[in-house]
């Protein structure tokens, strides 16, 4: 056990299933997978203060019971194919952003990874290229049940790394691969439905009947958000790796901030073509590293937070000008992140005195068991674990 955690060997954990979730593996098709929560096996048989899925369920029934607010949920994942070439392993290409190569010929991986995700009732918007070597991104299609979003994400992620191996590749989810190229993001995207209105399934962020703003609920949701988002890093981008993805010019995001399309900015608010409606906040500084459902759990607390008290949004952030950079800076370094989350009373609650000591002492061990790693080391066990 990692020092610090405050946890032993003893009163292991029972796993409730969730029968709803039963799958059957395209991949393996004679295995099928299955979520659940975990809960005391010992005494009381209550959910365990450790099960993030379940600290997820009870944020939106909370959501709902107190707020009377249901949340949508997208995400965006990407990841890096490569190939073994001779003793080593290389990307499949070294195409740019939006190029066909990548599309046409990797067309049979992409035809049949589709084929495995819809087998598992996973819908899935687009699949395209992205700027790195060998990258494409996968666009899971928003869901009105964000523990479902989540457990897409789990779903998906496997999928992708049984089906490249299926043709020969394998897929790296790593944030940051090459220092000189775009990293691997998971990219969230966030809004919200009031279910105490005539219309529940409606879509509460936009306002609505001012062209590309949002709802006065949505800009107090933002601006919770952005309270607490020193702290979410440590558990959006909870790696070494991670926080070499982020930096000015990385389309990440570098200080606390936000703005419409704006892809500097760490958190965008999207508007809608057609309509010309802001229709929901993408978080960015979000990764495959992160357990998503304490990440989800999280960042809608926080945007609770800011619904809660009412919060009045600060001004939108201009990309290029270092006004007040220094009081709107984000942490640079996973632990830097970690102590930003220690101060952060808030969340320290939502995540409850177990889940957080275990968490903060298991991503600390981490740090002390990476520092000397290169990017080139961090790519190598990357692929040994692929």
């Amino acid at each position: 056990m990692v020092n610090g955690t405050l946890l032993d060997a003893r009163n292991v954990l029972a796993v409730h299933p969730d029968l709803g979730t039963l799958r059957i593996l395209p991949y393996a098709p004679k295995s099928a997978v299955m979520f659940g929560t975990l809960h005391d096996n010992m005494s009381t048989g209550d959910l365990s203060p450790l099960c993030t899925r379940g600290l997820l369920i009870r944020l939106l029934e909370t959501a709902k019971k107190d707020f009377g607010l249901a949340f949508s949920v997208g995400a965006e994942l990407e990841f890096c194919l490569f190939r073994r070439v001779g003793d080593t392993f290389e990307p499949v290409d070294h195409s740019l952003f939006a190029s066909s190569n990548t599309l046409n010929e990797q067309e049979k991986f992409i035809s049949d990874l589709y084929a495995q995700l819809k087998h598992q009732d996973i819908d899935v918007e687009t699949i395209h290229t992205e700027s790195a070597s060998g990258q494409l991104e996968v666009v899971l299609d928003y869901q009105l049940d964000a523990i479902k979003l989540a457990d897409n994400v789990v779903l998906a992620r496997e999928t992708i790394r049984a089906c490249a191996k299926e043709h020969d590749m394998i897929a790296l989810f790593l944030p940051k691969i090459n220092a000189m190229q775009a990293g691997n993001g998971m990219h969230l995207h966030l809004s919200f439905r009031d279910l105490q209105s005539r219309d529940p399934t409606e879509n509460s962020f936009p306002h609505q009947t001012i062209r590309g703003a949002m709802s006065l609920k949505a800009e107090s949701f933002l601006e919770g958000l952005l309270q607490h988002l020193p702290a979410l890093l440590s558990l959006s981008i909870p790696t070494m790796n991670s926080f070499r993805r982020v930096g000015q010019g990385c389309w990440t995001g570098h200080s606390i901030g936000w703005a419409i399309e704006d892809k500097e900015a760490p958190l965008r608010v999207c508007v809608d073509l057609a309509s010309g409606k802001a229709t929901d906040v993408e978080m960015k500084l979000s990764d495959s590293t992160a357990n998503i459902y304490l990440e989800l759990a999280a960042i809608l607390a926080s945007g609770l937070d800011g619904i809660l008290s009412n919060a009045k949004l600060r001004p939108m952030f201009v990309s290029g000008s270092t006004v007040g950079d220094e009081l709107n800076k984000l942490p640079t370094s996973l632990s830097e992140s970690l102590e930003c989350l220690r101060d952060d009373a808030y969340l320290l609650d939502i995540l409850g005195p177990e889940l957080s000591t275990a968490y903060i002492a298991v991503r600390e061990a981490e740090i002390d068991n990476s520092s000397d790693l290169t990017i080139e080391d961090e790519v190598q066990i990357a692929i040994q674990r692929a």
